[in-house]
């Protein structure tokens, strides 16, 4: 966290002016906490298109000149992986505070460098994952915390997502085996993470996996992204998580997210336990963070972006920070080179 206090409104600048750029510059200018100051872009169409929807004023085509404004408070990452991690290094050392998009980097390791660069710059540095800020999913965690569900003891996530990303220019990455753009890293770790998360952030031990490349774009030395990805991650306490995830399949089975527990489970964003008829359970627990008010039509970066600037400001702790941003890219780590070894990876400390 920050060592000085952090003036609101948080003056942002939004590094990529794609999808999630976009989305983030969307939800920085509906609260009161932030206003973006400044975006950067090497596509000019994509810049020129942002900064004019949402009228900022500093438009920068290198990311070197968006840290050099001094207009500019802190920064959010919306790069790919391979490009975001000097990225995240040079906004440490020019003084800025970071929200890094997800995937958070290629390897488990780096977020060890960001956390060292930023405890040594003094600066805030949080992690993406947006769904963990919703409220109602806040109240869930909450509510199994205080057992709502009895102890926690499995997950499940099922997660389709029917997109095949160009192999050319900027989406290249999500077609090279483990730099963490197929099905596994780019669509599926926001709702692992949650499952995860909601089960308490358990310490792994033991993970496995298989692959399937069905449509290769790619036949470089990695080998082509996963296509479809089916792993199981065993946790300290027996508990263990169960992920299935594709980018293209001929199905119209739904998504599913899902906690299992000795007296209840979360499924359908509730809480249900199950008595000769399933029954939802009242999550009635508060949600302790004090977020702004959210508009009708809350964009979806909203709460995680309100809560980055609530963490600048000495407010929160930052979330998701580098211990779990750290482990949880461990267990991708691990999910990753068992798909590609065929054997199950120890993450045992």
């Amino acid at each position: 966290m920050s060592t000085t206090k952090q003036k609101s409104p948080l003056r942002l600048g939004v590094v990529g002016c794609g999808w999630a750029g976009r989305q983030a510059v969307l939800a920085a200018v509906a609260g009161p906490r932030t206003e973006v100051t400044a975006v950067s872009d090497v596509s000019e169409p994509l810049l020129r298109a942002v900064a004019d929807e949402f009228a900022v004023p500093g438009r920068h085509a290198r990311y070197e000149d968006l840290l050099a404004d001094d207009a500019v408070d802190a920064v959010y990452l919306a790069v790919n992986p391979v490009m975001r991690h000097p990225m995240v290094l040079d906004a440490l050392k020019a003084g800025k505070h970071v929200l890094v998009q997800k995937p958070h980097a290629t390897r488990a390791e780096h977020i060890l460098e960001f956390e060292a660069a930023a405890e040594k710059a003094g600066k805030t540095l949080q992690f993406c994952y947006f769904m963990r800020h919703f409220p109602n999913h806040r109240r869930i965690r909450a509510a199994i915390q205080q057992g709502r569900i009895g102890q926690p003891y499995h997950a499940r996530v099922f997660v389709k997502f029917n997109d095949r990303p160009s192999p050319e220019g900027i989406t290249r990455w999500q077609q090279v085996y483990g730099l963490k753009g197929g099905s596994l890293g780019q669509h599926a770790s926001h709702d692992l993470n949650l499952a995860w998360w909601w089960m308490g952030c358990p310490e792994p031990e033991w993970a496995f996996g298989v692959k399937h490349s069905v449509y290769p774009r790619y036949d470089g030395p990695e080998g082509p992204a996963e296509d479809y990805y089916s792993g199981l991650i065993g946790f300290e306490r027996g508990m263990t998580i169960q992920v299935d995830c594709s980018r293209w399949v001929h199905a119209d089975t739904p998504n599913a997210l899902e906690v299992y527990g000795s007296e209840g489970a979360v499924a359908h964003g509730q809480i249900t336990r199950f008595d000769k008829t399933f029954a939802p359970v009242d999550a009635d627990v508060k949600v302790d963070i004090p977020f702004s008010p959210a508009p009708d039509q809350a964009p979806c970066f909203f709460h995680e972006i309100d809560y980055f600037a609530m963490a600048v400001a000495g407010i929160v702790e930052p979330d998701v920070g580098s211990k779990d941003a750290h482990q949880f890219m461990r267990i991708l780590d691990a999910l990753y080179e068992s798909a590609k070894t065929g054997e199950k990876v120890s993450l045992r400390r």
